[in-house]
């Protein structure tokens, strides 16, 4: 696990949508006294506060915040953790004590990365959600590391475990777009992350690619090359516009 960070019950919601998005994650735990009273995410705000039109500059972190938040014990196995993240359908868990109390947080990323290193590829799958000015952003659903292949298979690998985890034929049914982070190397050793925005061209490539699998008559294992096919005649077609 790591360090906990959470809300207090008296916050305002801008306060919190402006912690979710620095720290770019979806929620965070709501603790009065180092007790855990229920977690708050930008859905929660959404849902909530800009789409009640609510002031979040008024409106606190108690009247949108979801109760009987999911948490473990610390005494809790790595197993027993995974289990109920995905019984749940969530990300990240709170970490409490016998009182309930706040000792930290654990992430399904956390868990797959063995608490050590980052993984090559990170695949965040997103909703586009409206905020209180009316402006789109994108609302965290799903996180996905990814710890080898090319970006492509890599994508291919996270949506794959995007439908089986939310259960959907198509991810695009439960997700608006998704973002991918690359994990390297500097020349000092030190990590670095690239983030690279879904595309004009992959929302090209995409039907396309479903188009040729379907005619192939739906063969598994065989994403990334239909991929290929596709992603070769979009090129081919912006390169013959140019």
């Amino acid at each position: 696990m790591k360090k906990a960070d959470f809300l207090e019950p008296d916050q305002t919601l801008t306060t919190a949508a402006r912690k979710l998005r620095k720290d770019n994650i979806g929620c965070l735990p709501v603790c009065q006294d180092g007790r855990v009273l229920g977690m708050i995410t930008d859905r929660d705000i959404a849902m909530r506060g800009v789409a009640d039109n609510r002031d979040p500059n008024r409106m606190r972190v108690s009247d949108a915040m979801s109760l009987n938040a999911i948490c473990c014990s610390k005494e809790s196995s790595v197993e027993e953790a995974v289990a109920l993240m995905r019984q749940a359908h969530v990300q990240r868990l709170a970490v409490v004590d016998a009182d309930r109390r706040l000792v930290g947080i654990i992430s399904m990323s956390d868990l797959e990365e063995g608490g050590s290193e980052r993984r090559p590829f990170e695949v965040t799958f997103y909703k586009n959600i409206l905020d209180h000015a009316g402006l789109p952003h994108h609302s965290e659903v799903m996180r996905v590391s990814v710890a080898q292949g090319t970006k492509d298979e890599a994508v291919h690998a996270a949506i794959r475990q995007f439908e089986e985890t939310r259960q959907v034929a198509v991810w695009t049914t439960a997700a608006d777009g998704y973002d991918v982070v690359s994990i390297h190397l500097g020349e000092s050793g030190e990590s670095l992350e690239s983030l690279e925005l879904t595309s004009e061209r992959d929302a090209q490539i995409r039907p396309r690619a479903r188009v040729l699998w379907e005619q192939a008559g739906f063969p598994e294992g065989q994403d990334v090359q239909f991929w290929e096919k596709a992603a070769r005649g979009v090129d081919g077609e912006s390169e013959a516009a140019k």
